[in-house]
């Protein structure tokens, strides 16, 4: 799986500097690995075995608990309080909510190669999907019945 790094610099985005610290790997002589993708050309991008590969685990790492709490407590129940299909607080607001979600989902699963984090990635992924295709059902009904009338 890989990660996309942006704003590199030209260094970076060749892979002769780390994107973390920016360390020069010709001036330098540190271990150096590869951690990802430049975007703008797929080129892979490297970073400094010790601390900063290290860092961008821990992060990616941190990530995932954040998302696992902040997903362990939020129902896929659907709220009906708003009468507007597009309302925030409504299946509009949820469907937007799981697509956010999905988007971290990606984020984190393009910098994770732990086995069961990118387990617990693909369910969180599943389970979002299939509530935003049925939230996004139900938008789309309301928003049909709404030119019917």
């Amino acid at each position: 799986m890989e990660r996309y790094f942006w704003h590199l610099s030209g260094p970076q985005a060749d892979g002769l500097a780390c994107v973390v610290c920016s360390a020069n790997f010709l001036i330098n002589r540190v271990t150096s690995i590869a951690v990802g993708r430049s975007p703008a050309d797929e080129s892979q991008v490297f970073a400094c075995k010790e601390p900063c590969a290290e860092r961008i685990a821990e992060e990616a790492e941190r990530m995932a608990r954040e998302m696992r709490t902040a997903t362990g407590t939020t129902a896929l129940d659907m709220p009906h309080g708003d009468d507007s299909p597009f309302g925030v607080d409504g299946p509009f607001g949820s469907l937007l909510r799981d697509l956010r979600t999905l988007a971290g989902t990606e984020a984190l699963l393009t910098t994770s190669d732990d086995i069961p984090t990118i387990r617990f990635l693909l369910s969180l992924a599943a389970r979002h999907a299939e509530a935003a295709m049925m939230r996004a059902r139900l938008v789309l009904a309301q928003t049909q019945e709404g030119e019917a009338e």
